[in-house]
């Protein structure tokens, strides 16, 4: 009997979205729904991708092309170690972060440019795209608020406004031209409605397999 491949979800959103919040919340809905599910990070998700975050975390000078090299050697690590072999199996995976935060973050944040960005994508073995991708979003004032209250901020929660203003509008990009992957979750309102909108979002994969 052929396994039927598990679904490759991922959250998305600038720091202080309120993304990882809901990255525990989503896999026990999965769970609840029969399926099992493993939980990662990025960059992490791997004794590899640990050590790598945490140089590009709490290391304060970091050219921004290591970054984004860095970035793309945790991915490759956990798309062959923790990614395939999962969805190969039939297991739901829930990253927090994929490919979509590298745009964002390295193309757009960093100015490095789509291109070279998209040339480190090619790169990739085996390559993999997410069935959904849940963008968190919220207005950039309310986000910088939330990132402001953190005591124990990271390199990247450190940068500037005008870092994030790009970042974040980098992210409404890729929602607008991916509009069938990627759904844009409201952060800036009770967290019961974030809640129901990822339970809707989370049904139509379901219902789409029910289906097929």
């Amino acid at each position: 009997m052929q396994t039927t491949r598990g679904w490759f979800i991922s959250v998305e959103g600038i720091d202080g979205s309120g993304k990882s919040t809901h990255v525990q919340f989503i896999a026990s809905y999965l769970q609840k729904r029969g399926k099992r599910v493993v939980v990662t990070r990025e960059p992490g998700g791997t004794e590899v991708g640990e050590k790598i975050r945490d140089i590009l975390l709490h290391v304060n000078e970091v050219h921004r092309i290591t970054e984004l090299l860095l970035m793309f050697a945790s991915r490759q690590e956990l798309i062959y170690n923790v990614v395939k072999p999962n969805l190969d199996s039939g297991v739901c995976v829930v990253t927090d972060r994929f490919i979509d935060a590298s745009i964002a973050y390295q193309g757009a944040g960093r100015e490095i440019g789509a291109g070279v960005v998209d040339q480190l994508i090619n790169l990739l073995e085996p390559k993999m795209q997410t069935d959904l991708t849940l963008l968190f979003d919220a207005p950039l004032s309310v986000a910088m608020e939330r990132i402001v209250r953190n005591r124990n901020k990271d390199r990247i929660e450190k940068e500037t406004k005008s870092f994030f203003t790009n970042v974040q509008n980098e992210y409404h990009k890729i929602y607008k031209t991916n509009g069938d992957r990627v759904k844009l979750i409201n952060t800036d309102q009770p967290i019961e409605q974030t809640q129901a909108d990822i339970i809707k979002n989370l049904d139509l994969i379901i219902n789409r397999e029910h289906v097929d």
